[in-house]
């Protein structure tokens, strides 16, 4: 596993090192030319296709990082969103709370009023009734 995490370090070294290799090689003639020019060759594939996983590693890093950095500000939207809502919530349920408690108070008032009238109702019809009772005993 140690391995694989500095598998770049290790290619890009050794990479360095076939690349001095071959052209001290070259200049002082201990290689021949054609295998010069294939081990050259070989070289400049490998490093290209290393160079181009880079490249791709960097692009699929940054799109990544790209994506992060948006579903972080989605996260931060939504829960703005939702403090807004609780909020919102809160202040419907108080506002309801306070209807609520307004149409009891009403209710009262009204159940005291209805009652009021009614024993006045009464009143005045026991004195009605007593009206005409002395004035049917005088007739």
């Amino acid at each position: 596993m140690h391995w694989f995490r500095h598998w770049d370090k290790v290619f890009w070294t050794f990479f360095i090192l076939m690349g001095i290799a071959v052209a001290i090689g070259g200049v002082t003639g201990l290689v021949s030319f054609e295998f010069f020019v294939m081990l050259g060759i070989f070289m400049v594939i490998m490093g290209a296709g290393k160079l181009a996983a880079e490249i791709s590693n960097r692009r699929i890093i940054n799109y990544q990082d790209d994506l992060y950095g948006k579903m972080h500000q989605l996260s931060q939207h939504l829960e703005k969103t939702f403090e807004l809502a609780s909020m919102n919530k809160d202040k419907t349920e108080f506002r309801i709370g306070k209807l609520h408690q307004s149409r009891k108070e009403i209710e009262k008032k009204v159940d005291k009023n209805y009652r009021e009238l009614a024993r006045k109702i009464i009143d005045v019809e026991n004195k009605l009734n007593k009206m005409n009772r002395t004035l049917g005993r005088k007739a």
